[in-house]
C-alpha cells in the first residue's frame, strides 16, 4: 500500500484549529456553569465530539492505493474508488470547486472523474507523484 497525505492550506488549517478550540472551550464553559443538568452534560459532550471531528479531519486526511483501489479518508468521510473506473484527472488551483465530494484540505488539488458521472476533489501533497503512481496502475487515464 502506498499512502499520500493531503496538503493543508493555511486558511483551512487555521479554520479547523479555531473551530476545534472554540468547540472545546464552549463545551468546557458549559460544563463548568452547570455540572448537574443532564442537558448541559449532553451539550458539552456534543461540543467535545465536534471539536474532535475537526482535529480528526486535520490529522487524518490521506489517500491510499491498493492494487486496484484508491481509498480516501478525511476524518469521518471515507470511501474507495476502483482505479480502473477512473477516466480523467484535472488539476485545480484556487477556491472554486465543482465537486460535491471534497475529502481535501488544500486549495490546489486534483479532480478525479470516475465511473460515468462521478467526481471527487482531492489535494495530495505531491500531486505529480500521485498522478504518476495512478498512471502506472491505469495508463488509460486522461490528464487535463
Amino acid at each position: 500500500m502506498v499512502t499520500f497525505k493531503s496538503s493543508i492550506s493555511m486558511f483551512t488549517g487555521i479554520v479547523l484549529v479555531v473551530m476545534a478550540t472554540f468547540m472545546f472551550c464552549l463545551g468546557t464553559f458549559a460544563w463548568w456553569q452547570n455540572k448537574e443538568q443532564l442537558a448541559v452534560l449532553i451539550g458539552s459532550f456534543v461540543m467535545y465530539a465536534l471539536g474532535g471531528i475537526f482535529v480528526w479531519m486535520l490529522v487524518d486526511t490521506k489517500y491510499t492505493f491498493t492494487t486496484n483501489c484508491l481509498f480516501y479518508s478525511n476524518g469521518p468521510i471515507r470511501g474507495k474508488i476502483a482505479i480502473d473506473t477512473i477516466r480523467k484527472i484535472k488539476h485545480q488551483k484556487g477556491w472554486i470547486n465543482e465537486s460535491f465530494l471534497k475529502p481535501a484540505l488544500g486549495m490546489n488539488g486534483l479532480y478525479i472523474y470516475y465511473n460515468k458521472f462521478d467526481d471527487i476533489y482531492i489535494s495530495p501533497e505531491d500531486k505529480e507523484a500521485f498522478v504518476n503512481y495512478l498512471l502506472k496502475i491505469n495508463p488509460k487515464i486522461e490528464i487535463i
